[in-house]
């Protein structure tokens, strides 16, 4: 009997592991804190396969996004964005500077080239890169596991205090 509560127990923690290692990996990716708030706001953060995006230091795998309607988004100097060129193709730049003029930001920005570019306007701009995986099945498992879970669990349940 003691060897079969064993057993028991060694399975589900097994189990339980591996039934959470796809969102450990996501956490890891973009971190604790975005994992949770993935949840509490769904459709607020999403990735993108790198080969949609024009742009010469991309290796294949995915960016993962905040989109610009997530509440806490903002956009700083130094940050990495995605945005829509005005031939419509996807580019990625680093903000180095902004600019607001009667309420309107603008957004100047280098490529990892050193090659400035700019301005930018809110309206182009698709998200704040907040991580980036590499193109393999586990992490597309991982993602994809990710996105059904933000939209069809209640997964904000486990981290809640009531």
């Amino acid at each position: 009997m003691k060897k079969n509560l064993l057993h028991t127990i060694i399975k589900l923690c097994g189990f339980f592991i591996i039934a959470n290692l796809p969102f450990l990996t996501i956490s890891q990716l973009v971190g604790i804190d975005t994992f949770i708030d993935s949840f509490k706001h769904p459709g607020s953060f999403y990735y993108i396969k790198n080969e949609k995006i024009h742009c010469m230091d991309v290796n294949g795998g995915y960016t993962i996004l905040e989109k610009p309607t997530y509440q806490g988004f903002s956009i700083g100097e130094g940050d990495q964005i995605l945005y829509h060129t005005i031939k419509d193709t996807l580019q990625q730049r680093i903000v180095y500077q902004i600019k607001s003029d009667d309420g309107i930001k603008t957004y100047y920005t280098t490529s990892n080239t050193d090659n400035t570019e700019g301005p930018i306007y809110e309206h182009q701009i698709i998200g704040k890169i907040i991580g980036r995986s590499e193109d393999n099945i586990w992490n597309s498992l991982c993602l994809q596991l990710w996105d059904l879970s933000i939209d069809n669990l209640n997964a904000l349940t486990l981290f809640s205090d009531t």
